[in-house]
C-alpha cells in the first residue's frame, strides 16, 4: 500500500549557531606561552594551572572532580572553585601538602601525574612536556594564588568562527585558536589549555590541539571550554551537488527565506511541497491532536481554493480541541502532577488544566499567561469575600464532580505554588526556569554548570525569587471557612507574596538575582516576583520569547532549532540562529500572541514540505529540509483509535468527567481505572521530571502488540455499537465503504491498486462484516496510521 512502509532515519545531532558580531572581530595576535614550542614563563593559578587540570582530565566527574574525589584528593568539578582547588593542593595532610615548593620535583601531585607514583588515573604529564613544565614552574614560583589580585577571565574568543571544508578533505586538519581576555587588560593565546569537543562526530572531529578534520557532510558545532567559559564555532561540510543546480522555490515567508539560506550554505536541497492529503492529516494532528473526519477530508480534498490551507489553519486554531490539546502540553511543561496537587488531587489537577485551557482558548498574551504562574496569589488583589465565595463554589462542585469554570476564570494559578513540595523554593524555581526560559539549572545547584555560565551563586540568587512567598491560613478569614474541609478534602489555604520569617533574613542577606542580571533587593510589602516577570518578558530577554518559539517549532518539526528544546546552554547553540532570533522578535512585536506564532510557523512552506527525502537531505535532521516522521503522541493515538472505531474509554468519576478525551485528560496519574497502561506504553509523561525528555516518542513492541491484538482495540473494532457496525448498515457499496475507511484512518483515498486488492480481499472472506473488520484492523496497524508524516 502507498505510504504503508516508512523508514525513520535516526541521526542524533546537537544544534549550532553563529557568533555575535563582536565575536566575529579579528582577535589580536598574542603568543601562546604554554605549548610544545611556547616560551613558558611564570604561570598563574587561575589562568593556567586550573585550566591545565581540566585539560588533562583531573577535575572531571570520573576523577578528582567527583563529589567524593579520589583517594582523599578532591578538586572542584571542572575547576569551578579555584580557592577550593588551591587549598586541596597546598594544605598539609599530615604527610605534607601535595605540592612541595622547596623541592618541586618531589611534589606528590607531580609524581602521580608523571606516573612515578601509583596513580589510578595513569600518566597525565609527559616528562619534560609543556604540561609538566607549566605545573613545575608554578610550584617553583611558590605555588601562589591571590584571588583578589589574580586577573579574571572576561571573555573567550575562538577563531575562525566558521569554517567550510570539502567532504574529500578527510586528511586535512584545520587548526583553531582560542584567545582569552582578562580583567587586567591582557590577552593570551590559550589554545593548548582549551578543551575541545565536537557536537557531531559524523560531520567533524577535533583533537586535543584544536585541529578539525572532516568525517562526513553536514554541519555541526565545535565546543571550546577554557576557564569555565564555553564558546562554539561552526563547521560546514557541504553535501556534494554532483552538478545538480540548487532548486529554487518561492519563499512564502521570512521563515522560508532563512531556512533556504541555511540549506544553500550546507548544500542540502529541500523536498517538494507535500500533497493536500498529507498536509490535512499533519496539521490536524499537530494543532488539535485530532484526526480529520472522512467528511472533513473529502471537503478539503475537493476544495479548489488557493488559500484553503491557510483557511484550515485558522479554523483549527479556533476549535475547542486546540485549547484541550495545548492545555495538556502546558500541563506537562509546568508540572501539573496530581500526586502533589492539593486534595482532592486529581480534581485539583483539573483546576490547573482548565485554567490553562481558558487562557489558551481566549488567546491571552503568552507573557500574561506566564505571569499568571510566576506572580500568582490567591487573592489577586480582590476583596476577601469574593475569594471566599469562589472557594466555596469550587469546593461544592468538587464534592460531587468537577468545577464549573470558577477557578479557570481566575487571573493567576495559585495551585502552581500549592503543590506539595513547592514550599521548597528550589523545586518551583527550577520548574519555572525549565518551563518558561528553556534553561536547566539543576547542575548549578551543586557546582558551576559545566557547559554554561551558571554558578551556584546564580542558582541561589534566582531561587531567592521563589522564597518570597508563603502558604498560609489567613487570620482575616472566618474559622468556619479555614477549619472546615469540604467532603472532597479541598481545604482553604492562601498563597501570599510575603515570605515566611525564616526566609526574610536570608533574602536581605542574599537578595534575589536575575539570571545574568542584577540583584533585586527585597523590600517588605513588595512582591519581588513582579520584577522577575518583568525581566522575563522584556524585549531584550535572551530566553523567554526564544524558549516558547523553540518549543512550538520542536513540536511541529520533531526537532527544535535548539535541541533538546528545553536545554538552552552555551555548548548547545541553535542550528539556525537567525531563524530563532526572527521568530522570537516577531512574537514580541505581535505582543506575545501565541496563535500568531502557531499561524506563522504553520503557513510556512518549510512546515508544509514533504516527508519524502531526496539524495541530498536524506540524513538531514537539523536544517528542516523535509518533514520528519513523528509517531503520534500517546493521547493522540488513543483518541485516534476511538475516533475511527467509535470507541470510548471509561474513567472513574474521580479522574475525569464522562466523555473526556485523552487529549484533554488533566491527571498525570489515573486512580481506580482508565487507560493508564495504553497511555504509558505510548510515552505519556508522569510529570515528575523537569525535562521534556520524560515524554517518549519512541516505538516499541508493547505498542505494536496493543494495536495488533489487544482486546481493547479488537472489541472497539468489532463492537455492535461501534462506528464500523453503523457504516456496514449505511453503506452497501464495498468500494465506497473501503474509501470511507481510508479517509477515516489515513485521510486519503486508496490508490487504484489498493482499492482493487482491498475489494478482492473482502470478497474472499467468509462474510462482508468479517472482511471489513479485517480491513479496519489492517489500516490501524499501518505505520502510516501511527505516524505524523
Amino acid at each position: 500500500m502507498r505510504h504503508a512502509i516508512f523508514s525513520v532515519i535516526a541521526v542524533t545531532v546537537i544544534l549550532l549557531t553563529g557568533q555575535s558580531s563582536d565575536a566575529a572581530k579579528e582577535v589580536p595576535a598574542v603568543s601562546q606561552r604554554w605549548s610544545d614550542n611556547g616560551p613558558g614563563g611564570t604561570p598563574e593559578f587561575r589562568r593556567h594551572v586550573v585550566p591545565l587540570l581540566g585539560k588533562v582530565g583531573c577535575n572531571n566527574r570520573a576523577c578528582h572532580g567527583s563529589f567524593q574525589g579520589q583517594n582523599g584528593f578532591r578538586l572542584s568539578l571542572f575547576g569551578h572553585d579555584s580557592r577550593m582547588d588551591f587549598d586541596e593542593l597546598t594544605k598539609d595532610e599530615g604527610e605534607g601538602p601535595r605540592v612541595n615548593t622547596k623541592a618541586a620535583g618531589e611534589s606528590l601531585a607531580m609524581l602521580k601525574a608523571l606516573g612515578e607514583e601509583g596513580h589510578e588515573g595513569g600518566v597525565r604529564f609527559k616528562d619534560g612536556g609543556w604540561q609538566h613544565r607549566l605545573f613545575r614552574s608554578w610550584i617553583e614560583g611558590g605555588a601562589k594564588f591571590d584571588a583578589k589580585k589574580d586577573s579574571n577571565l572576561e571573555r573567550l574568543e575562538v577563531s575562525p568562527k566558521e569554517v567550510r571544508l570539502n567532504s574529500d578533505g578527510t586528511k586535512q586538519k584545520t587548526p583553531l585558536k582560542t584567545v582569552a581576555f582578562f580583567s587586567d587588560g591582557t590577552s593570551e593565546d590559550v589554545t593548548a589549555l582549551t578543551v575541545f569537543s565536537t557536537n557531531d562526530e559524523s560531520v567533524a572531529e577535533v583533537n586535543e590541539n584544536g585541529e578539525i578534520s572532516v568525517a562526513g557532510s553536514g554541519d555541526t558545532a565545535i565546543v571550546a571550554i577554557y576557564g569555565g567559559t564555553v564558546v562554539t564555532m561552526q563547521v560546514i561540510v557541504p553535501v556534494e551537488s554532483h552538478g545538480k543546480p540548487f532548486p529554487e522555490f518561492d519563499a512564502k515567508s521570512e521563515i522560508d527565506r532563512l531556512v533556504l539560506a541555511k540549506l544553500k550554505k550546507v548544500g542540502i536541497q529541500p523536498s517538494e511541497l507535500c500533497r493536500d492529503e498529507v498536509f490535512l492529516r499533519r496539521v490536524c494532528l499537530d494543532v488539535i491532536g485530532t484526526l480529520p473526519t472522512a467528511d472533513e477530508a473529502r471537503a478539503f480534498l475537493m476544495d479548489e481554493s488557493s488559500d484553503k490551507r491557510s483557511q484550515l489553519i485558522d479554523s483549527l486554531l479556533d476549535r475547542p480541541e486546540y485549547g484541550m490539546y495545548w492545555a495538556t502540553k502546558f500541563s506537562d511543561w509546568t508540572g501539573n502532577d496530581n500526586r502533589f496537587t492539593p486534595q482532592p488531587r486529581a480534581k485539583t489537577g483539573w483546576l490547573w488544566h482548565d485554567w490553562l485551557r481558558d487562557k489558551l482558548d481566549r488567546n491571552i498574551p503568552y507573557d500574561e499567561l506566564v505571569g499568571g504562574f510566576i506572580t500568582a496569589t490567591t487573592r489577586e488583589g480582590r476583596p476577601v469575600k469574593e475569594v471566599i465565595a469562589d472557594y466555596q463554589s469550587i469546593a461544592k462542585h468538587l464534592e460531587k464532580g468537577f468545577d464549573d469554570g470558577t477557578y479557570a476564570r481566575r487571573k493567576t494559578n495559585d495551585i502552581f505554588w500549592l503543590k506539595a513540595g513547592n514550599s521548597n523554593p528550589e523545586t518551583i524555581g527550577m520548574q519555572a526556569a525549565y518551563a518558561f526560559l528553556g534553561v536547566r539549572l539543576a547542575c548549578a545547584r551543586c557546582h558551576k554548570h559545566p557547559f554554561d555560565r551558571w554558578t551556584q551563586d546564580d542558582f541561589r540568587g534566582f531561587m531567592a525569587f521563589f522564597s518570597a512567598v508563603d502558604r498560609v491560613v489567613p487570620k482575616d478569614v472566618p474559622k468556619n471557612v479555614t477549619k472546615k474541609k469540604s467532603r472532597s478534602g479541598f481545604a482553604y489555604r492562601e498563597v501570599v507574596a510575603t515570605p515566611s520569617k525564616k526566609y526574610i533574613k536570608s533574602l536581605k542577606r542574599r537578595p534575589p538575582k536575575l539570571l545574568a542580571g542584577n540583584d533585586v533587593p527585597y523590600e517588605e510589602g513588595k512582591d519581588v516576583r513582579v520584577a522577575l516577570w518583568e525581566w522575563m518578558r522584556a524585549p531584550d530577554n535572551p530566553y523567554f520569547a526564544r524558549a516558547i518559539a523553540n518549543r512550538l517549532w520542536g513540536h511541529y518539526f520533531g526537532v527544535g532549532i535548539v535541541n533538546p528544546v528545553d536545554d538552552f546552554n552555551a555548548a548547545n547553540p541553535a542550528s539556525n540562529r537567525q531563524l530563532l532570533g526572527w521568530l522570537a522578535q516577531d512574537f514580541i512585536e505581535h505582543k506575545f500572541d501565541l496563535k500568531h506564532l502557531h499561524r506563522t510557523i504553520l503557513n510556512s512552506r518549510t512546515y508544509q514540505s514533504s516527508w519524502t527525502p531526496n539524495d541530498s537531505n536524506r540524513l538531514d535532521e537539523r536544517n528542516f529540509s523535509h518533514a520528519l516522521l513523528r509517531r503520534m503522541p500517546a493521547e493522540v493515538v488513543l483518541d485516534a483509535v476511538n475516533q475511527v472505531t467509535g470507541g470510548q474509554d471509561s474513567y472513574s468519576s474521580s479522574n475525569a468527567p464522562k466523555g473526556t478525551r485523552a487529549i484533554n485528560l488533566a491527571p498525570s496519574r489515573l486512580r481506580g481505572g482508565g487507560p493508564e497502561y495504553v497511555l504509558g506504553i505510548f510515552g505519556r509523561p508522569l510529570r515528575t521530571q523537569k525535562c521534556d525528555c520524560e515524554r517518549s516518542s519512541e516505538t516499541g513492541l508493547a505498542q505494536a502488540m496493543y494495536l495488533l491484538n489487544d482486546s481493547d482495540v479488537n472489541s472497539k473494532i468489532n463492537s455492535s455499537k461501534g462506528r464500523l457496525a453503523k457504516l456496514l448498515k449505511e453503506i452497501s457499496d464495498d468500494r465506497k465503504l473501503i474509501e470511507e475507511l481510508y479517509l477515516s484512518t489515513l485521510s486519503r483515498l486508496p490508490s487504484d491498486e489498493e482499492l482493487a486488492s482491498s475489494l478482492e480481499f473482502v470478497q474472499s472472506t467468509a462474510s462482508r462484516d468479517a472482511g471489513m473488520h479485517d480491513m479496519l484492523w489492517t489500516l490501524l496497524n499501518l505505520r502510516e496510521f501511527l505516524f505524523i508524516h
